[in-house]
């Protein structure tokens, strides 16, 4: 499966680096510094695991240049999903997880997705803003919670593109090998892009929303089989509300290709205090439903592998 918008990227990488990869990033300490992204498995199954903003590897440059202190800064971080996801992952299925956070590099937006009001100078013309990148809810945020700005100054434009290379390329490039490598070896493949959420009063305070890009990246028979799982285990589910799935989800899911992407939020009260980030005593119930979760997915791509 090609992945001609990741071509594009890397040709605007070339574009600020000419020189090739030697320019270092200023804000990590590379021998303290995790990788960017850990994969735990093989291709075992048809289902890929993914968990792209429970990173809490924080440069410390980052943070002291930040005017946020440290517990706002993480406002945005999906907590612990990873190992809500441990018990789902046991049963076959590859887990990918970023280590760094969103407030630093969201992997969950477009790269080149940035608001050119948070930098010193001019930016190159492959920048392309939508609205949530003016917002300043873009690859590189500009703000957290509450529409804080996380920057004293506008930063400059190298810091950014050092961020798309070192930390959204790999990410990225992991993920996509990984979905191709499933694809090849079962001819189908279920991407769950697990992410965590606060309270969402507007949309009735489900405990779940899957969000499948208003039926565009997942077969509807899997985002049902998901539905109907959580809701007999008794949780209230909603479908593309108030999240219907950000730029992984819309991009890697080609059901017709037989790539299919299902983003799912998980609201945080059921299993952490979100004022202290203390799991709370819901945290295995929860790891216990989404293993529950992953085993009815599988067997419905075990089901539609057979048709």
């Amino acid at each position: 499966m090609k992945n001609i918008a990741h071509t594009l990227i890397r040709r605007g990488l070339n574009r600020v680096f000419p020189g090739g990869e030697g320019t270092s990033h200023p804000e990590t300490d590379r021998v303290a510094a995790p990788p960017p992204v850990l994969v735990s498995g093989a291709v075992e199954t048809p289902l890929v695991l993914a968990s792209p903003h429970s990173g809490c590897f924080y440069p410390e440059a980052f943070v002291q240049n930040s005017r946020q202190p440290l517990h706002r800064l993480r406002s945005g971080e999906d907590s612990y999903v990873e190992e809500l996801a441990a018990g789902a992952h046991a049963l076959g299925p590859v887990l990918l997880s970023a280590t760094f956070p969103r407030a630093f590099c969201d992997v969950n937006r477009a790269a080149w997705d940035l608001d050119p009001r948070m930098f010193d100078g001019p930016v190159p013309s492959f920048v392309k803003a939508t609205h949530r990148g003016l917002s300043g809810l873009g690859s590189i945020p500009r703000i957290v919670a509450d529409n804080r700005p996380i920057y004293h100054t506008r930063i400059p434009f190298m810091e950014a593109a050092l961020r798309i290379r070192d930390y959204w390329m790999p990410y990225h490039a992991t993920l996509a090998e990984t979905l191709r490598l499933t694809h090849a070896r079962h001819g189908i493949c279920l991407l769950l892009d697990l992410h965590s959420m606060p309270d969402a009063p507007e949309a009735g305070s489900p405990d779940f929303v899957l969000g499948d890009g208003h039926g565009t990246s997942c077969d509807s028979r899997f985002v049902t089989t998901a539905e109907d799982t959580l809701t007999n285990l008794g949780y209230k589910t909603t479908r593309n509300n108030p999240y219907a799935g950000g730029y992984i989800t819309r991009h890697y899911g080609r059901p017709r290709e037989g790539l299919h992407a299902l983003q799912i939020e998980i609201r945080r009260g059921l299993y952490m205090d979100e004022a202290t980030r203390t799991k709370n005593q819901g945290f295995e119930t929860l790891q216990h439903t989404l293993t529950t979760l992953t085993a009815q997915l599988l067997q419905s791509l075990s089901r539609r592998t057979m048709t």
